[in-house]
């Protein structure tokens, strides 16, 4: 059992913030994302009865809902806090809150002390992905608005720690599995960055991230002025290029997944959340991207 963590929380103080916080999170979502959001909202409601473990499915509605919540503060899409001078500050008290969580100050707080107090009832200890999670948010609120090119290494870091280190480890450890199996699920989480690379590309730049590597630029002659037009020839051969390596991590994947021993409802998940999502974006590219 892994020794529990965080303040002893008012459970009425507790249940009132993570309700409330969790519900308006999703309503901002499917107000203004639903057509990305809708069926994966759907999922997590579903996990907790189809894991037999109404725990676990709660620990994963509310991690995914303060996650959320925090990603969408450093986009600017959820205002920040007022007491902070930007969103690298927020997020690094956050980091500095996660390592000791007593004295909780806002309903984030009390969530993320929620979060660990699930998962302790399930002997799960997150603090690790949630580590590698923020520090890949405090990265991106770093470089919003500034329109840095990033050699590949530094991106891809980046992305390993949000995307596979953190979540991918992170939903093992909810789905009853060894988390160290997230090795054998490598392709599919790249895949996975790929489809949200093509798929949030003009509102990435709008916000001024630059999710294409100094390396990609080269290979493909994208220049800065490049990046403000998605129909320009050098973005287009490289939207082609990431989908048709996406398809491939996607074959990498199915290569490797045996070899991993996975549960049934976790080889019933990972097509589902993960790669139909994904192959139906670079499919979409692919017919409408002609070089």
């Amino acid at each position: 059992m892994v020794k529990k963590i965080g303040a002893p929380v008012r459970r009425d103080i507790e249940d009132k913030c993570m309700k409330d916080m969790r519900s308006r999170v999703f309503q901002h979502m499917l107000k203004t994302r639903g057509w990305k959001y809708r069926a994966f909202l759907r999922y997590l409601r579903l996990f907790k009865y189809a894991a037999f473990s109404p725990t676990r499915g709660e620990f994963l509605e509310s991690y995914y809902t303060l996650m959320r919540y925090l990603d969408d503060v450093v986009d600017g899409d959820a205002p920040l806090p007022p007491e902070y001078p930007d969103e690298a500050s927020y997020i690094l008290q956050k980091i500095e809150f996660s390592k000791l969580p007593l004295h909780p100050e806002d309903e984030v707080d009390y969530l993320m002390c929620y979060c660990f107090e699930v998962a302790d009832r399930f002997g799960a200890d997150f603090r690790e992905e949630t580590s590698d999670i923020l520090n890949s948010l405090l990265f991106d609120a770093r470089r919003r608005g500034h329109l840095e090119i990033f050699p590949h290494e530094e991106l891809s870091n980046h992305f390993h720690k949000m995307d596979i280190r953190g979540t991918i480890r992170a939903t093992l450890k909810v789905f009853n599995e060894d988390p160290d199996k997230y090795l054998f699920l490598e392709p599919l989480g790249m895949a996975s960055r790929y489809q949200f690379d093509l798929e949030d590309f003009e509102a990435d730049i709008a916000a001024g991230y630059v999710n294409i590597s100094r390396e990609e630029c080269d290979q493909w002659g994208i220049t800065r002025a490049h990046l403000y037009d998605s129909s320009s020839l050098p973005i287009r051969r490289w939207f082609r290029w990431k989908a048709e390596a996406g398809l491939a991590l996607l074959e990498e994947h199915h290569r490797r997944l045996p070899q991993g021993r996975f549960s049934l409802l976790s080889r019933a998940t990972f097509p589902l959340v993960y790669e139909a999502p994904a192959r139906k974006r670079f499919m979409q590219v692919l017919r409408e991207c002609k070089v």
